[in-house]
């Protein structure tokens, strides 16, 4: 399958014209008697009692937490850092358990958000308005509904959207308006029917900002009031997505289209704040998939194309041309399958196959025309011993194969990575104990191989060996009165770990190549609800990690045994909510240790630490009808803090939002 033979615009039309007949197909359905547990494909966890198994956020705290895009989010979850160049719309990028964002995989719905030309997902492009679940999950179990090339990332983070999933509801309807500091303006639309048999929704959302946000400079012993310039920000998006269920089947098919402008605000050095790079893209996505469900035998199938195009202009820069006015195309298709099989009462077996075929054209003759064709397989099993032990043996492999018509192509690769484990419960639920090891192993983007003067042809791969150790503690779960501890230890190996460090801008990197890390982390997570009366809840949640990430490549290096580049040692958050029948207020804390901007740790590299601050309240009114109506005020980084999660990238001070909110349900 070739996607220079038949264009994704051209494939987009087609599957357009298929959803349509599949909506119309599915209005026309006549409604008859069927369990709604039958088929799924959403994971609903209850999250509470699962806290032990995976880190997650629901609805009523997503929405508490008023987070400007998904990286608000993430960044509540243990073992995890957000590297952030500014407000709304600033890059955002994850790190977790000290491995780099390339090492981390997004998925939205149970489809991958892929990047192959540089790797990283921007999360500050992913909006919160409609996310109403999201997921940390480290171990490597399998779980089928989700790509194999998920399954087998170091690390997963899986959100589910309002607009795409089943439900049993009817008619409802999100309507949402926003206004903060720094001439930020947004909203978002949802129009969703759901019934026993079929789904259609459609979807949309606007995003504003001027972003030109005060600080204090710094240099030395003098201090000057600054603005931040270039930062100003504008996205909107739509969408899509029609589904139906059939016996024991689910089909689903859907088309979204995302479209950014904004600045690239430079580093802040010396006096110099200004810049004038800019940077549009428009992001396609065709997706659909199927999902069996039987008594012994479930499956999923899927496909998604995507076609993100990128254009990157800068009239300043100094060359024969006058500036830079570069264009990109990254194309992208996925398909896969992945099955479980219940062979007995006590052994179940998985396995899955995924192809990517992905490839890069560049205006600028002198880049390269790359092409990769990647391949995921996996083959595992899980088998219960009694009532407290449970084994779970996998292998994966991933072949990939490059092409590059306009010059020297990387050299393909193949790797076989396995994974163990072994997990007990205690009698009654109460103590839970899991030991795992898995490999994990991530390709080299397209511009950390081909990039203009930095990228490098011969990088290797990034491997990681990595062996946790967790427990949990769950005394009670009924009650006024609920708490659970969880603690995880971990030990990760990574060899030729590939780190990258931003230059003089954001869409230009300098590569680095660290040939042995050591990663040494434990996280600690408590929670805890407690509700004395019938209409007064209050929810405890508070988490803290420490990632001792060290290079040790080489013992005569000034950088040996060091902290690696910008992740930091200390992270966690402390989050109170209270609730009185229908108002509540939430006082979310999160904090990083200082950081480094180099493997070297010298004071001249020092980022320092930071602690910021969010209180939110709200009010809802239960209107007639099943309509309710909410108006949330939020006050951001409360304190006025000044702090840089990357240095000379200085945030936002104290800042402001309001939203109202509409739903009927």
């Amino acid at each position: 399958m070739m996607l220079c033979s038949l264009g994704v615009s051209e494939l987009m039309k087609w599957l357009v014209i298929s959803f349509l007949w599949i909506g119309g197909h599915c209005i026309a359905q006549k409604n008859r008697i069927q369990e709604i547990n039958e088929v799924t494909i959403t994971f609903n966890l209850d999250t509470f009692k699962s806290q032990n198994k995976w880190e997650a956020l629901q609805a009523n705290e997503i929405e508490a937490l008023q987070a400007n895009d998904a990286a608000g989010l993430i960044r509540k979850f243990t073992s995890t850092s957000i590297k952030s160049y500014g407000g709304i719309g600033g890059l955002k990028t994850v790190s977790s358990r000290g491995l780099g964002a390339n090492h981390s995989k997004i998925l939205a719905d149970g489809f991958g958000i892929n990047n192959i030309q540089n790797g990283q997902v921007n999360l500050g492009q992913i909006h919160s308005d409609n996310i109403i679940f999201i997921r940390s999950n480290s171990d490597g179990k399998s779980q089928f509904l989700q790509p194999i090339s998920a399954q087998v990332a170091g690390s997963q983070f899986s959100l589910e959207t309002f607009e795409n999933n089943f439900g049993n509801d009817g008619l409802q309807f999100r309507l949402l308006g926003k206004q903060g500091s720094f001439n930020q303006w947004g909203s978002y639309g949802a129009l969703k029917f759901t019934s026993e048999k079929f789904l259609f929704s459609t979807h949309g959302s606007f995003r504003r900002a001027d972003g030109n946000y005060p600080f204090t400079l710094v240099n030395g012993n003098q201090t000057s009031e600054e603005t931040r310039s270039n930062n100003d920000y504008l996205d909107y998006h739509f969408g899509l997505t029609s589904g139906i269920k059939t016996g024991k089947s689910v089909f689903r098919l859907g088309y979204m289209q995302k479209e950014f402008d904004q600045g690239l605000p430079g580093a802040v050095i010396l006096y110099n704040n200004s810049a004038d790079e800019r940077i549009t893209s428009r992001d396609q996505n065709l997706f659909g998939d199927h999902v069996f469900k039987g008594k012994k035998v479930s499956l999923r199938s899927f496909i998604k194309m995507n076609e993100n195009n990128v254009t990157y202009t800068d009239p300043n820069y100094l060359n024969q041309n006058g500036g830079i006015d570069v264009s990109y195309r990254n194309q992208s298709l996925q398909v896969g399958i992945a099955l479980e099989n219940k062979l007995s009462k006590n052994l179940k077996l998985h396995l899955g196959v995924e192809e990517v075929i992905s490839d890069l054209l560049v205006s600028d003759t002198t880049f390269a025309r790359p092409k990769r064709y990647h391949n995921y397989a996996i083959v595992g099993m899980k088998y219960h011993f009694a009532k407290r032990l449970n084994l779970s043996i996998q292998l994966s492999e991933q072949f990939v194969n490059e092409n590059n018509s306009a010059g020297k192509s990387a050299e393909n690769k193949f790797k076989v990575n396995p994974y163990i484990a072994i997990s007990t419960k205690e009698e009654g639920q109460r103590f839970g104990h899991e030991i795992w090891y898995r490999n994990s192993f991530r390709m080299p983007t397209f511009n950390e191989l081909y990039y203009n003067n930095i990228g490098n042809i011969d990088l290797k791969p990034e491997e990681a060996h990595q062996i946790n150790y967790g427990w949990s503690y769950s005394p009670r779960k009924t009650g006024k009165f609920q708490y659970y501890f969880r603690n995880n230890i971990y030990l990760n190996y990574v060899n030729h770990k590939i780190v990258a460090i931003p230059s003089k801008n954001l869409f230009t990197w300098s590569m680095q190549n660290v040939e042995r890390a050591n990663i040494l982390g434990t996280d600690f997570k408590y929670g805890s609800k407690w509700k004395p009366t019938k209409y007064f809840k209050l929810n405890l949640d508070l988490n803290y990690s420490l990632q001792s990430a060290r290079d040790v490549s080489r013992p005569d290096s000034p950088s040996y045994n060091n902290q690696i580049a910008y992740i930091p040692l200390h992270t966690g958050n402390i989050d109170l909510s209270l609730t009185y029948k229908n108002t509540g207020l939430r006082f979310s804390n999160y904090t990083n240790s200082l950081r480094y901007t180099l493997n070297e740790n010298i004071s001249a590299n020092q980022v320092e630490g930071f602690w910021v601050s969010t209180l939110s309240t709200y009010y809802s009114l239960n209107l007639k009808n099943k309509n309710i109506l909410t108006l949330r005020f939020t006050i951001k980084n409360l304190f006025n803090s000044q702090y840089a999660v990357i240095r000379s990238f200085i945030m936002p001070g104290r800042n402001y939002l309001i939203v109202l909110k509409y739903a009927f349900n």
